[in-house]
């Protein structure tokens, strides 16, 4: 794919599961993360779909999703007013620096907008320093914070 190849936007349908399936296991793979089973993906992803709370973008080129990233629309105390959380930003290999992500991450400051958020908001691991320099060539601030997590898939801790 080339920077001269259209790309467009728009919301994920339940016949594009198979190719967000690829590219949310391609980027698990390139986080060294073991992907849940197919079934089960397609099954939230099938609950996403559906969720008032959740939008799930597609990035098409030429018929073919090249990426794709989830919306969550909640409440925040913080803001005093809706908000908008960015996850699972992922554009195939093969088509990064050609301007899928930067199509994605406008497409939702615009979704975040339409539905009255005050604030646009993701997370990005410590050692993925190149999508650090992507976010803050958009404009996004550096937060520094710490994120904590429980497991609760496996044995209580």
């Amino acid at each position: 794919m080339s920077n001269n190849d259209p790309v467009t936007v728009r919301t994920a349908r339940e016949d594009d599961i198979p190719a967000l399936v690829e590219l949310l296991e391609e980027i698990m793979a390139h986080h060294a993360v073991s992907p849940p089973a197919r079934d089960a993906l397609t099954s939230i992803l099938l609950r996403i779909l559906d969720s008032p709370d959740h939008v799930f973008l597609a990035a098409v080129s030429h018929e073919e999703v090249v990426g794709a990233c989830s919306l969550i629309f909640s409440l925040s105390t913080w803001s005093a007013a809706p908000v908008c959380e960015v996850q699972d930003v992922v554009v195939a290999a093969r088509c990064r620096t050609a301007g899928v992500g930067r199509a994605m991450l406008a497409a939702a400051e615009q979704a975040a907008r339409d539905r009255g958020c005050a604030r646009l908001f993701l997370s990005a691991e410590s050692e993925n320093l190149g999508g650090h320099a992507f976010y803050r060539s958009l404009g996004l601030r550096e937060k520094t914070v710490l994120h904590f997590e429980r497991d609760l898939a496996g044995p209580e801790s």
